[in-house]
């Protein structure tokens, strides 16, 4: 299905899409929650792809595009799509699934499912609505564990 293309954000909006995710991340690694390399605010959408520097487009990983875990979601790409640290080129990026760390109400930190959205904020959802998202299965009923 072809989309409607969307607008290119100004540069006000791309400023403060940098910053929600910045802060949304704790300019803190999603992958690893280590110390792999500097902060990088990465697309998961590839802009060459017609991803914009939309909040919900935006993670933060360290290292470069060759360093670190930025540099290994680059270098595997497979992975990368299948972790939700990438987005394909059909695909909406607030519709896609990222895992990433989430904390729980304990202050525990654990892996999760979310979504993106373009306010700075995350929707953690389940294995099943993942699986369903990706086009991994057709509906809930074969995604049921």
């Amino acid at each position: 299905m072809i989309r409607p293309k969307t607008p290119k954000p100004s540069k006000a909006d791309e400023t403060d899409a940098y910053e929600l995710a910045t802060l949304r991340d704790n300019d803190t690694c999603q992958r690893c929650r280590r110390g792999c390399g500097p902060s990088n605010r990465d697309h998961r959408k590839n802009r060459s792809q017609g991803g914009h520097t939309i909040v919900s487009n935006l993670q933060i990983l360290g290292g470069t595009g060759t360093t670190g875990c930025h540099g290994y979601i680059t270098q595997h790409p497979a992975e990368g799509m299948a972790e939700g640290w990438t987005v394909p080129s059909f695909a909406i990026p607030a519709e896609w699934p990222a895992r990433r760390w989430i904390r729980t109400e304990h202050g525990v930190l654990r892996l999760g499912w979310v979504l993106y959205d373009d306010a700075g904020g995350i929707t953690e959802i389940t294995e099943a609505d993942r699986l369903v998202r990706m086009g991994l299965v057709q509906d809930m009923t074969e995604a049921a564990f």
